[in-house]
């Protein structure tokens, strides 16, 4: 019989998890003892001596843990089933995303974290092991994971040296390396972190790196802090947990063209009325709205729910930093333009205007029009001047900062985005 992993949020210990009938869901028995001083999470009330639905539980768990090949590559690695939820949480749930640990019962109360010091060749090849195996890296004593599809390595920057995490010791950095296949796309997400840095969206630092022969992106964690030798957590969940969706379906992040009512999926709307029913939800609807129109004028078509998360602060919840927004829709002959979810019920991105945008908002039922259309007046203003003062790197894709360029002119004059015309 399994053992039971202890739940903590920071060095509070929530309660107990333990593995299901179903193998794709695990119980949590909520301490009797626990207070909560911080949110856990928006899907279920945490109340002392209580079970939450297992159902529930288990989505938001489950949003922690790795995704498609990753996750199958991982469990693989470790010799257990990649639906397994119980095993994967016992296995890589150390150090996940924001402030939630899984502990195995017999770890100490205080935790020494162990970290190698990485050289250039150590870490190359760490990041080359990432590309080629889908596996983020890992050793074989290693508790970190993150979801999300594109090859990465975890790492902690201290003094400007890199040093990995073993066990449940926690990173500071996500390492992108260079695939092969797609030379361009982390110069392009590092333009666009420069952007968002450049007009207050985000905060956190990036920069392209070698190791050995390996160009990677180094991606600073905004749920991390150093302070001294410690690294602090920052707690968060991404809106696919908040919103309850099933963590056994990873298109439930995106909005089904086919069905875009589907209560089980993501939509713009749902992200929206959460956000609004949160306490002091204002600024975080305004803040979506800004990461809402910021996504359609960079043409990023992955702009799904695990892209947007909360953080729950001491001081109350609030939208996170921009993460993970790329400009994908600036290629010509593209087959689909589709965006993850429909803006007033439109998917195709160059059909998209700030008309749309506002419809879309007044949907919502949540700001005002005018509130609004400021917001999106400002942002795309914002954008412009950014495009204009910041440098495109030079190894970024052919054509892809002017298609920002008109991405953008094209809003602000009230158009649809469209396309330019094929020279």
């Amino acid at each position: 019989m399994m053992t039971p992993l202890d739940l903590f949020l920071h060095d509070a210990q929530v309660g107990i998890v333990s593995p299901a009938r179903d193998k794709t869901r695990v119980s949590l028995e909520i301490a009797r003892d626990y207070r909560q001083s911080i949110l856990l999470t928006e899907s279920f009330a945490a109340l002392p001596g209580r079970r939450p639905a297992n159902d529930d539980v288990s989505n938001f768990l489950g949003g922690y843990v790795p995704e498609g090949n990753h996750r199958e590559r991982m469990a693989a690695k470790r010799r257990i089933d990649d639906d397994n939820l119980f095993a994967l949480l016992s296995e890589f749930g150390g150090s996940i995303a924001g402030a939630v640990t899984l502990r195995h019962q017999d770890e100490p109360t205080i935790l020494r974290p162990r970290y190698e010091a990485l050289d250039d060749k150590t870490l190359g090849g760490k990041l080359k092991q990432a590309l080629e195996d889908s596996d983020q890296g890992i050793p074989d004593d290693s508790r970190s994971t993150l979801p999300g599809y594109q090859p990465k390595v975890l790492a902690a920057l201290f003094d400007d040296e890199w040093f990995y995490p073993h066990g449940r010791a926690h990173s500071t950095h996500i390492l992108k390396p260079q695939v092969p296949t797609r030379p361009h796309r982390i110069f392009d997400e590092h333009y666009s972190h420069l952007l968002t840095r450049h007009i207050g969206l985000s905060g956190y630092d990036s920069s392209i790196r070698t190791a050995g022969r390996i160009t990677y992106l180094s991606i600073e964690r905004f749920d991390r802090t150093i302070e001294g030798q410690d690294v602090r957590l920052h707690h968060q969940e991404d809106l696919a947990q908040a919103l309850g969706l099933d963590w056994r379906n990873t298109d439930v992040k995106f909005q089904e063209p086919e069905w875009p009512n589907d209560s089980k999926r993501a939509s713009n709307r749902r992200i929206a009325e959460l956000l609004g029913s949160i306490p002091g939800g204002d600024a975080a609807v305004e803040a979506w709205i800004r990461q809402m129109t910021y996504n359609i004028g960079i043409g990023n078509n992955d702009a799904h729910a695990k892209n947007v998360a909360l953080m729950h602060l001491s001081h109350g919840t609030e939208l996170s930093q921009i993460y993970d927004a790329v400009p994908n829709l600036f290629q010509h002959e593209l087959i689909k333009w589709d965006l993850a979810l429909a803006v007033d019920g439109q998917f195709d991105h160059r059909k998209v205007s700030t008309e749309r945008l506002l419809a879309e908002i007044a949907s919502w039922g949540v700001i005002s029009q005018s509130r609004a259309a400021d917001i999106i007046t400002d942002t795309l203003t914002a954008m412009n001047g950014a495009l204009s003062a910041v440098s495109v790197p030079s190894e970024a894709s052919p054509g892809m900062a002017e298609r920002l360029h008109w991405n953008v002119s094209r809003l602000l004059s009230g158009e649809e985005v469209s396309e330019p015309k094929k020279r």
